[in-house]
């Protein structure tokens, strides 16, 4: 067979695609879409002898094969490339050309395949699907299969202040999130949250004896999950976990009263003051302040007030004791003394026996040398639920993974050194997009290779 046209390097530089002359293009509007078809012929140079058997070959026709391209000038695009097929005169085997840049099984070019991927990380699926000649579920697929392949380019290091909160989804249930709080990122999501779920999870992850600190609700299993893999760490309870306690005793005690109020009566508490309770006495606007005021003056709701008072001291335990563990302990003993006898007031009791019997791990809170809070774990959870409304009909695999390579996750994850693997290649080649920063940086510096990375292709480049 002749040997390959010097034409073939023009359509590689194009098209990305080895082997083949342009030998034609048309035009056309699928469903409302403009479409163009490249036709191409594959001139590469075969084999003089059968690879299989040494036997000799002869021509066995011709078959094409279309392939969906990245789109041209805004258009949907096709390859469709034309090439020979030879079969062996002696063992019948049948060669055809494997072309370069092209993906057979997917029937898509190697650019099309990365070019979805990273797409599909910014957007929605049906939203790439616009683009191409392909449907939703092909991206999704694709999707899937680039962050399968790539899975091991991109591993989080173990951070020192590890924060964990569980998501409900009603598709897969549970959703455990495991955040790094140092640096505010996305650690790892986890379907599930009961302690063997954990258990399994944490017996793989290299490196937990970096953990020092850990932050969560009063959730027993994150811990009991945790603490075998976890030689150095100390368990925190989030603080705001604690004090919403009180806003709930408080709540509580309103709800009570109100249901011995005439309509008038309960409407106006539940609608014009419950609100207003919930907030520290710093914080009151003065038309607040002053309603607070009048309640106080009405002998029937000395109980609701008293329960606001135990609020505020509760909070206080944490506001006026900002250093010491010691003073902070004492403060809550005294309040705990400090909740009346009367019924009204289980709840607040109820709380004080919650802190009891949580109370080494909420006091760690004293010992952290960082203000820990599990704040941006919520905050997570909530990006989270957005995206999987976003993108409806996620699997937990899609969901996890457009969590975890957003562009703000990786950005901050590189920037802070977080990368114990990747995203590093040894030579030109696609990689995780991260998209530029909004000053219209276009490049980033690959933290363990010291390559630079192309922001907008995540490619490595010269």
């Amino acid at each position: 067979m002749a040997p390959a046209d010097p034409r073939c390097d023009q359509i590689r530089d194009l098209l990305g695609v080895g082997d083949c002359v342009h030998v034609g293009t048309e035009t056309s509007n699928v469903e409302g879409a403009r479409t163009a078809t490249y036709r191409l012929a594959w001139r590469g140079e075969g084999p003089f002898s059968c690879p299989v058997c040494g036997g000799k070959l002869y021509r066995h026709g011709k078959r094409s094969a279309k392939v969906a391209h990245t789109p041209t000038l805004g258009r949907r695009t096709w390859l469709s490339i034309e090439f020979p097929r030879l079969r062996c005169s002696d063992c019948g085997n049948v060669w055809q050309p494997k072309i370069p840049g092209v993906d057979e099984r997917r029937k898509m070019t190697d650019a099309a395949y990365v070019d979805i991927a990273q797409g599909a990380l910014r957007t929605t699926f049906r939203e790439v699907a616009e683009r191409y000649p392909v449907s939703h579920v092909t991206v999704k697929n694709v999707f899937v299969d680039f962050m399968s392949e790539h899975a091991d380019r991109l591993r989080f290091r173990v951070p020192e202040l590890l924060g964990i909160d569980e998501k409900h989804f009603a598709r897969f249930d549970m959703v455990t999130v495991i955040t790094d709080l140092e640096h505010k990122t996305v650690f790892d999501l986890v379907q599930g949250r009961k302690q063997a779920d954990l258990e399994e999870y944490f017996a793989g992850v290299e490196g937990l004896d970096r953990v020092m600190w850990v932050c969560s609700d009063m959730y027993r299993p994150f811990w009991k999950s945790l603490a075998k893999y976890t030689p150095n760490a100390t368990w925190v309870i989030d603080h705001f976990h604690v004090v919403k306690g009180a806003n709930e005793a408080l709540d509580a005690v309103r709800k009570a009263l109100q249901s011995k109020l005439d309509k008038k009566g309960r409407l106006e508490l539940k609608k014009g003051l419950a609100y207003t309770l919930r907030k520290r006495s710093r914080d009151l606007k003065p038309p607040e302040a002053s309603a607070l005021r009048d309640l106080r003056a009405d002998a029937s709701y000395g109980v609701l007030m008293a329960a606001y008072d135990l609020k505020e001291d509760f909070f206080d335990i944490y506001d006026a004791n900002p250093t010491s563990r010691a003073a902070a302990e004492a403060a809550f003993d005294a309040w705990k003394a400090s909740v009346p006898e009367a019924a009204e007031f289980e709840p607040f009791r109820a709380l004080g026996r919650t802190v009891d019997n949580h109370r080494e791990f909420i006091f760690n809170w004293w010992d952290c040398p960082a203000r820990i809070s599990n704040g941006y774990t919520e905050c997570a959870n909530r990006l989270i639920a957005e995206a999987d409304m976003k993108g409806r009909g996620y699997d937990f695999e899609v969901l996890r993974a457009r969590t975890l390579y957003r562009k703000q996750n990786l950005q901050r994850i590189m920037a802070s050194g977080g990368l114990s693997i990747g995203p590093r290649i040894d030579s030109k080649g696609p990689l995780f997009h991260i998209e530029p920063d909004c000053d219209g940086a276009d490049e980033f510096i690959d933290p363990l290779s010291g390559a630079k990375i192309d922001a907008d292709t995540g490619e490595v480049l010269e």
